[in-house]
């Protein structure tokens, strides 16, 4: 599992880089467009305006000049009548003309035309992806660095750990019996060491036998305590229907669930009860 995401995380941080890598150029690229954009703006704007010549002033100045008498005298019969001047009607002028911007012109139609730009979103996602991808591959590392550290622990704490203690055996102080012509009366008192641990819901069992040696009747009956603390003693009666002689009874302790508890005899060497 951790190669798995050790591989994961690896290939999330290089997504991450690249994709850092792709959007820095598109703003440099996006920064050299719009510095070109600006420069020839610039450019065009600083040329040289030089104004057309109108004809029709020209030629009015032209006339409105001053004739200035010539020196040489002018014998009477060489005089000549200078020429009605005729103004000419309905000149057009190129002034019009030179006003109106020509589409011919390649590159001035749309000089002021309002460039169209991309949608901002495109590299809003880009950003949003690279972001989404360093946090992915921020979690991963975390997830896994964190998932080493508690393996670890767990097992440096379970090779350290203690073998766990099994719990001591319960302890048979006192045991009687009276017979009677249907059933059989065992009471007794057992002990919980002080160094086992609390039980609970303990009940204790009989097994008749007859002569024989074969089985005849059995039953269980719960202690007086419910709970047995590390210490604690608990007195136990046990009726057991039985017709005919009884040669011998096993007594025996189990909780609710039907585990059985081990238990050691310390009456003394004449104890009637046997394991």
């Amino acid at each position: 599992m951790e190669p798995i995401l050790i591989i994961v995380t690896a290939l999330a941080l290089a997504l991450a880089v690249a994709m850092a890598i792709v959007v820095v150029i598109m703003l440099k690229q996006e920064k050299a467009r719009s510095d070109a954009r600006i420069e020839a703006l610039t450019a065009m704007a600083g040329d040289s305006y030089v104004p057309p010549v109108d004809p029709v002033r020209s030629t009015a100045a032209s006339f409105a000049e001053p004739v200035r008498p010539s020196r040489v005298p002018v014998q009477p019969s060489q005089r000549v009548a200078p020429e009605p001047i005729t103004l000419r009607e309905n000149v057009a002028s190129p002034v019009d003309d030179d006003l109106e911007i020509r589409s011919s012109i390649a590159g001035v139609s749309d000089l002021f035309a309002e460039p169209e730009r991309p949608s901002p979103w495109v590299n809003r996602l880009v950003a949003i992806g690279c972001l989404s991808a360093i946090a992915l591959a921020v979690g991963l590392a975390a997830t896994t660095i964190r998932s080493h550290t508690i393996g670890s622990a767990t097992a440096a704490a379970t090779a350290h750990a203690p073998a766990k203690v099994e719990a001591a055996p319960l302890e048979l102080l006192a045991l009687r019996h009276t017979q009677e012509s249907d059933r059989i009366v065992v009471t007794g008192l057992v002990q919980n060491p002080r160094t086992g641990q609390p039980i609970g819901h303990v009940a204790a069992t009989v097994f008749v036998f007859g002569p024989d040696g074969a089985f005849l009747s059995s039953n269980q009956a719960p202690l007086d305590f419910t709970t047995l603390t590390p210490g604690g003693e608990s007195q136990f009666v046990v009726s057991v229907p039985v017709k005919g002689p009884v040669a011998r009874y096993r007594v025996g302790f189990r909780t609710e669930d039907g585990r059985v508890l081990p238990h050691v005899d310390k009456r003394g060497p004449d104890a009637l009860a046997q394991k």
